[in-house]
């Protein structure tokens, strides 16, 4: 059973929105902090950083309030998930929320149904990492490592940039192994739902290039068409 003992933050400026917000996660048995602006919530997280945030993108005068709130959170040295939440739904925005490292980009009006499955899905995710690491875990895949219960991955010895849920999907090629196929299926199974399917090819998208960031040629991950995908240690064509 999902400990439900997790701080999500919520960034919202319409009050009526953010006070539905707030009392549908609570009644889910989680201890939320509510804030208008960008500003309160980065100075909050000085003190304590949240579980999960969720926001919206527009924030008061501020039209990309929200995407600044993730630049910001990518300085701290841990992966804080993050789910927007917006009336924007341009291909753009989408795409630059997932390159901010959102979890997931959800349109207005909000189903709070799906929002709270989400979030129980993504909290999930980071409480089975933070408890388990076993052999079968363990990266199979020469000079990468994984450091699960920090949602960590190293490439030569040096960092990935990813998100909690691209962490997830990685974990999928370095405990598979060198040529076996890590299937849509899997890909999406392994974030508990958080990642849709039609949304995988864009998360593979910002895995590779968190690897190209160390090592520029980078070209392991194939697709395998119709299936997944797999890590090839000799590079082929797609």
């Amino acid at each position: 059973m999902l400990n439900t003992d997790y701080r999500i933050a919520i960034i919202e400026d319409d009050p009526i929105q953010l006070q539905t917000l707030v009392t549908a996660l609570q009644q889910q048995g989680f201890v939320v902090q509510a804030f208008a602006d960008r500003i309160s919530a980065e100075q909050a997280f000085a003190k304590q950083l949240p579980d999960l945030v969720i926001s919206d993108i527009i924030l008061g005068s501020e039209m990309d309030g929200g995407f600044d709130l993730a630049k910001h959170l990518l300085g701290y040295n841990q992966p804080i998930p993050i789910i927007f939440l917006s009336e924007r739904q341009s291909e753009f925005d989408i795409y630059t929320g997932h390159a901010l490292g959102a979890i997931d980009y959800l349109p207005k009006p909000i189903s709070l149904n799906v929002l709270i499955v989400k979030v129980k899905n993504l909290l999930r995710i980071t409480s089975s990492n933070k408890s388990e690491l076993n052999d079968e875990e363990r990266s199979k895949i020469q000079d990468l490592e994984l450091v699960a219960e920090q949602f960590k991955a190293y490439w030569h010895g040096k960092a990935l940039s990813l998100t909690a849920t691209e962490f997830e999907m990685l974990k999928q090629f370095a405990t598979a192994g060198e040529g076996a196929v890590v299937t849509y299926d899997a890909l999406q199974k392994s974030t508990q739902g958080v990642v849709e399917r039609n949304t995988i090819n864009t998360h593979i998208c910002r895995i590779r290039n968190a690897f190209k960031k160390i090592t520029p040629d980078f070209n392991l991950i194939h697709n395998e068409y119709g299936r997944g995908y797999s890590w090839q240690t000799l590079p082929d064509q797609d």
